[in-house]
């Protein structure tokens, strides 16, 4: 009389030829082994120290395949990455590409069986390509400024212009003057301040602004964040090069809780403005925003108002998208605000408007008058594409 296989059901279904614990040099591929069974189910758990992709294979005939999802899916260092699919009578198979750093450990395990729908707890982060069932209550966009939805990232986006130029051309929504010059090669940044002479009113030693964090493009395209402290000559260059600033903002004062005079930030090459914090603002106001070059973001909410002395100014906004792959603007919005009519203008899109990798979106104003202020403010959802 037998009394049952002492090893557990579990090992009994791991796939041998699918499973690893082998690490992976940087840039390496591990590739499983095509294998049919008659198990409905697949479950794929894996963990490592190194970012990589994580790519399911099925096929018919155990020599053509496709993947699910096409672009595979993400693994982020030290995070335990699980999936399961239905796999019916097809071969399947497992392929891990790691990143460019190397592996100190792997743990990819391959199970075949009959699986119930796995769930994600009700405080956990859930991934853009997870396959769990939320098992709490939730409203989507309060958990992507939660911080719980990974890979998508919400920028609210806000600036002013003061004093728009009467039957000027194109004046760059910000709270500073001229227009901005969209970078095509990476630079660093130099920041100037009233800080001449030991620190004046902010940099080391003052009451004013003593660092920034910068909200940027980094030089591959990617979204950066650095932080930079305020020297006291009025005159830094960052350590770090970027293509663009989305936000830069005061993150440590000596007590008067704000920057005491303006912060200007120019490109070091070619000295072209690319960010501007007001006095006592602490956050740069600017109607541009910077799309990674993995990304695809959306557009989900625009509001403009204009303040004017009189109200019988004509001031037409336009929205421009501008392709720093292609180095081309395309004009994506327009509106006119007779101030005799309304003194704002807002749009909800219901499909959201699309920015794709390397765009950057910004806005600017004309007015037939003088001392009209235009405002805006525009909401925007960053999903990385792998």
């Amino acid at each position: 009389m037998t009394t049952g296989s002492a090893t557990p059901p579990s090992a009994r279904n791991q796939s041998e030829v699918n499973t690893s614990t082998t690490p992976l040099t940087g840039a390496a591929t591990f590739t499983g082994t095509f294998e049919q069974n008659a198990h409905q189910d697949v479950m794929i758990s894996c963990q490592t120290d190194a970012a990589g992709t994580l790519y399911l294979d099925f096929s018919v005939d155990g020599t053509n395949y496709s993947t699910f999802p096409t672009a595979g899916f993400a693994v982020s260092a030290g995070i335990h990455e699980f999936h399961q699919a239905s796999k019916g009578p097809r071969y399947f198979r497992t392929r891990l590409v790691n990143g460019s750093a190397a592996q100190s450990y792997l743990r990819l395990y391959v199970y075949f069986g009959s699986f119930t729908i796995s769930n994600a707890a009700s405080n956990q982060s859930i991934g853009l390509d997870s396959d769990a069932i939320a098992v709490r209550s939730t409203d989507y966009q309060d958990e992507v400024r939660r911080g719980l939805r990974g890979g998508v990232t919400g920028w609210n986006k806000w600036g002013y212009r003061e004093a728009l130029t009467k039957d000027a051309a194109d004046e760059l929504i910000w709270a500073t003057t001229g227009n901005m010059t969209f970078l095509t090669t990476a630079s660093t940044f130099t920041i100037a301040y009233d800080g001449t002479g030991g620190g004046s009113t902010d940099g080391a030693g003052t009451t004013g602004a003593t660092q920034l964090y910068f909200y940027y493009i980094d030089s591959t395209g990617l979204p950066a964040i650095s932080a930079h402290t305020l020297e006291t000559d009025g005159s830094d260059v960052t350590a770090f090069s970027g293509l663009g600033i989305n936000r830069c903002v005061v993150s440590l004062n000596g007590g008067a809780t704000y920057n005491v005079s303006a912060i200007t930030v120019t490109a070091t090459t070619g000295g072209s403005k690319q960010a501007y914090i007001p006095a006592a603002q602490s956050v740069t106001q600017q109607c541009v925003f910077f799309n990674g070059s993995n990304h695809i973001s959306i557009l989900k909410y625009l509001d403009i108002s204009i303040d004017v002395v009189t109200k019988t100014a004509n001031v037409l906004v336009k929205g421009y998208v501008y392709n720093r792959e292609f180095d081309t603007r395309y004009e994506v919005y327009r509106t006119n605000i007779d101030t005799s009519v309304t003194l704002s203008a807002s749009l909800v899109d219901p499909t959201g408007f699309a920015l794709n990798a390397t765009d950057t979106l910004y806005f600017a104003a004309t007015a037939d008058s003088s001392n009209v202020d235009i405002h805006c403010r525009f909401s925007v959802n960053q999903y990385q594409k792998t």
